[in-house]
């Protein structure tokens, strides 16, 4: 049997992990990174995105939810609303049809260049964070792997993740100079929105990277809390709980 050591500190590290986590994985899938009104259409693409935006609030108000009098985009153009009761405002799951025949598209004008590769730093990193969550629930038992401690390998490619989120967060605004957002936001360009505003999900993706950081510093004291001297005592003395501050 294993020796379980919990300390406030690894619990700490854990705890910012997961937030971090599911700050990324709730702004990812929902469309409330770019909020604006309705333009004038200006040409025939223009009447077909304002015609899909009228034919959204008109679902909305079938299916008895609230009515949002502006337009949210999120970082997938195309997504749809889950059937019912939303668990949070703006829940949005991507058409994976029409993603991959736009991740596919080489015309920046039906999904922007630097939005793919911004989807591409967020899922990547997603997929590590998710992997150290597991981790992390099982380091009080497990804290060594075969090259090193756990803690130093998860330190390590959690602040890989938060690089990719970083990432990701600068290619959302490289990418609104785009047709589909210049439709929606009228004279906006690379980095200059124009006449949206930037919405909550945004900031929620910005402060589950900061997360993402933090739980990669956490980790070194994390690690060192678990090499205390009251941890080894304790293990001398053969307790195989040990709960530590």
């Amino acid at each position: 049997m294993c020796t379980i050591i919990v300390t406030i500190r690894s619990v700490l590290w854990a705890v910012m992990t997961i937030a971090g986590s599911l700050m990324i994985l709730v702004s990812l899938f929902t469309n409330r990174w770019l909020i604006g009104g309705f333009q004038v259409p200006s040409n025939g693409r223009s009447v077909e995105s304002t015609f899909n935006n009228v034919m959204d609030k008109f679902s909305d108000f079938a299916e008895g939810r609230k009515i949002d009098d502006k337009i949210a985009f999120g970082i997938f153009l195309d997504c749809v609303k889950p059937e019912g009761s939303l668990i949070f405002e703006g829940e949005c799951i991507p058409n994976l049809e029409k993603l991959k025949e736009q991740m596919l598209s080489e015309n920046d004008n039906d999904f922007p260049h630097a939005w793919k590769g911004g989807i591409a730093c967020f899922s990547f990193g997603l997929a590590i964070m998710v992997f150290t969550v597991v981790l992390s629930l099982l380091t009080p038992c497990c804290r060594y792997c075969f090259c090193c401690s756990v803690f130093t390998f998860c330190g390590s490619v959690q602040m890989f993740s938060a690089v990719l989120f970083t990432l990701g967060l600068l290619s959302y605004p490289a990418g609104w100079g785009s047709r589909k957002v210049v439709d929606i936001c009228g004279s906006s360009q690379p980095f200059y929105l124009g006449e949206c505003q930037i919405g909550g999900a945004y900031w929620m993706a910005v402060a589950g990277t900061v997360c993402t950081a933090l739980a990669s510093s956490l980790t070194v004291f994390a690690y060192k809390s678990t090499k205390s001297h009251k941890t080894q005592y304790r293990r001398q003395d053969g307790d195989k709980f040990i709960c530590v501050p």
